[in-house]
């Protein structure tokens, strides 16, 4: 419980079997007789006294001796709305409820004129009276304080535990956006040193190419001497495997091993096939190697073969590539995703706490106080104090209210009008992101009348206007950190709820 004295009473209140009424509400009761008619002022002065600014609601019953009036004393579902509710017992100590009923039931009027006060409970909301219909209709109910604080805890751990999700997975996005971004940019770096060293080679193919064309036929009977040496070493290996192969084909199997034996068959070809290949290119590239480091003549063929050896290796990077910006695209969809649902938890916690519910420290309630942490902001909603400090300086003793309140209302119309457009583009981080035009000339007219100060408050309108609601420039609940002057984390708002609860308690 929040304080001692609830404690105390909610106790007194268990002791008794007895549930209150919730929304807490408190009873005034008071009787009076036919001449009497300053019965519902009585009520009502006693509630000013000593419950200023409590929501009150009048209602009469006529017996057949006297009339009685009764004044309900809304208190709202906060602890301090309970405390108020139990301190009707001390501020109407000798004459509570059960004094009510003691001198109802001896049907006198010595009772009139006196005023009585309690906490509604379970029997007043069941009762057949004026009251009790009252607070059927109204959707009040009989619980107890403990139940109430249960509810409460468990809506805030509900909150701890939705915040603590959305956070983990942001972090998770963000360092899989990082890899991710980082991969790319390697992978792009490949390509542009390998785009570039292709370029050079075929500079240097086209620079060097009529230098390298002398002496070509010396050079092409050597190699070919070369290659018929090489040829003449593999033929042997060659005819060997080709003599297995047939020895293989002309052994009898069952189907199913002859099955296995064609799938290896297969899979045994498909391999000299690879190792065929990748043994050419190497030795091609080893080759071509050798006699452009050695200073040697190389042919066009040559040089083709080279160039189509590149443009292979080029494609399968550029593959690769495509792959990864693929999955980029595809993580920063699911993080746009991932957003837009942490935004939609956002507003929902923004209607989830109701601007009267003192317990849950409401957050729009909050905003007004300059040592409020988390709070509600409306973001694109203009500031009407620079316009007033500026029209009391040039309008000292010409109307400067007058002359402010009609300068905010203009404003506040262009700024809804969307055919005004003050935005410039520009590059920041090789990004597009839209500012506010300096040299737009109504802002330019605006700063030679008024000042900067004035100006900048609709600088600072326009670029929430554009960031909230470019297409409806209305005004959007934001939840806002005031000490750190930026938008408030899911975490940050748990965790002040939580603390606002504890110091209530």
């Amino acid at each position: 419980m929040s304080t001692d004295g609830v404690v105390m009473a909610g106790a007194e209140a268990d002791e008794a079997g007895e549930l209150l009424v919730w929304p807490w509400t408190g009873i005034l009761a008071m009787a009076a007789t036919d001449e009497d008619a300053d019965a519902a002022t009585a009520l009502a002065f006693h509630a000013r006294h000593r419950f200023a600014g409590v929501a009150t609601t009048a209602l009469q019953e006529e017996p057949t001796n006297h009339q009685q009036h009764f004044l309900l004393l809304h208190f709202g579902k906060s602890w301090a709305g309970l405390r108020d509710a139990m301190a009707l017992a001390i501020h109407f100590a000798g004459a509570g409820r059960r004094e009510w009923q003691r001198r109802g039931r001896e049907g006198g009027s010595e009772g009139a004129g006196g005023v009585f006060g309690w906490a509604a409970v379970g029997e007043d909301l069941l009762g057949d009276g004026a009251v009790g219909r009252f607070l059927r209709e109204s959707g009040a109910a009989a619980r107890s304080a403990e139940d109430v604080e249960k509810d409460e805890a468990s809506v805030a751990v509900t909150l701890g535990a939705v915040a603590g999700e959305y956070e983990t997975r942001g972090r998770f996005l963000a360092a899989k956006n990082e890899e991710m971004v980082r991969a790319v940019q390697r992978v792009e770096e490949e390509s542009r040193w390998l785009r570039g060293e292709l370029k050079e080679l075929k500079a240097l193919a086209d620079n060097s190419l009529p230098e390298m064309n002398r002496g070509v036929d010396e050079e092409n009977e050597k190699l070919r001497a070369k290659l018929d040496a090489i040829k003449g070493e593999i033929e042997l290996p060659v005819d060997r495997i080709q003599e297995l192969k047939e020895c293989r084909t002309d052994l009898h199997f069952s189907k199913v091993e002859k099955e296995e034996m064609e799938a290896i068959n297969a899979k045994v070809i498909q391999l000299e096939k690879q190792l065929e290949q990748k043994e050419a290119q190497e030795s091609v590239i080893c080759l071509l190697n050798t006699k452009l480091q050695a200073g040697e003549n190389l042919r066009m063929e040559e040089y083709e073969h080279l160039y189509e050896l590149l443009t292979i290796l080029k494609e399968c990077l550029e593959q690769k590539s495509e792959r990864f910006q693929n999955a980029y695209v595809d993580l920063t969809k699911r993080d746009h995703l991932n957003r837009n649902e942490l935004q939609e938890t956002r507003q929902e916690v923004i209607k989830f706490l109701p601007p009267n519910d003192h317990n849950a420290q409401c957050l729009e309630s909050m905003v007004i106080s300059n040592c409020t942490v988390i709070g509600i902001k409306r973001m694109g909603q203009l500031d009407e104090k620079p316009f007033y400090h500026a029209c009391k300086r040039k309008y000292r003793d010409d109307d400067p209210e007058g002359k402010g309140a009609s300068l905010v209302s203009s404003w506040q119309k262009e700024l809804k009008n969307k055919s005004w457009n003050p935005f410039t583009t520009i590059l920041v981080d090789g990004e597009e992101k839209d500012v506010v035009n300096e040299d737009d000339p109504k802002l330019r007219q605006l700063r030679t009348a008024y000042g900067d100060i004035v100006c900048n408050a609709v600088k600072v309108t326009l670029s929430e206007l554009n960031e909230y609601s470019p297409q409806g420039r209305h005004a959007v609940n934001e939840l806002w950190n005031f000490r750190e002057g930026r938008k408030a984390t899911m975490a940050e708002v748990v965790n002040y709820i939580f603390e606002q609860l504890k110091i209530s308690s």
